[in-house]
């Protein structure tokens, strides 16, 4: 069989699924990573603490919720827990074992931070119509579901 004879598009024209996603997520990263450079923060540090933002949560509940980003190398995100509790952004919640919530000082940097977090996603998005937007979700969300399954 020659490479003629598969059915695959010629990659150096057409680039797959895989590079478009590969592309959009470094993209992301990079973005992130100047926008929260002057906090000492990582995209993941700043996903964490958002997910601590909402209520208290144990470290399985963020593992849970950060589940697509776990990986044999990062199994927990208790590292970037704990990292907030040394930053006095989190704490552990009184009479709970192993559940955070944000202190003061946490829910102040949370303010602080999303409101520029808002405004690099709108950016990010702005090529979009809202409807592409919606449609663009669910597709990735079907897709995602499909590959897991």
């Amino acid at each position: 069989m020659t490479t003629q004879d598969t059915a695959l598009p010629d990659v150096r024209v057409h680039r797959p699924l895989g590079y478009w996603l590969k592309s959009v997520d470094r993209s992301i990263e990079e973005g992130f990573a100047r926008l929260l450079a002057d906090e000492n923060l990582t995209r993941r540090g700043w996903q964490v603490l958002n997910t601590v933002s909402y209520a208290p949560v144990t470290v399985a509940g963020v593992d849970e919720t950060m589940a697509a980003f776990l990986s044999p190398a990062e199994p927990t995100m208790r590292p970037y827990v704990e990292a907030l509790t040394a930053r006095d952004w989190a704490a552990p919640t009184a009479g709970a074992t192993d559940t955070f919530e944000l202190t003061e000082a946490g829910r102040a940097a949370h303010r602080r931070i999303s409101g520029r977090i808002g405004a690099e996603r709108a950016r990010m998005m702005e090529c979009l119509t809202p409807d592409e937007y919606g449609v663009l979700m669910d597709l990735l969300q079907r897709l995602a579901t499909h590959l897991d399954a």
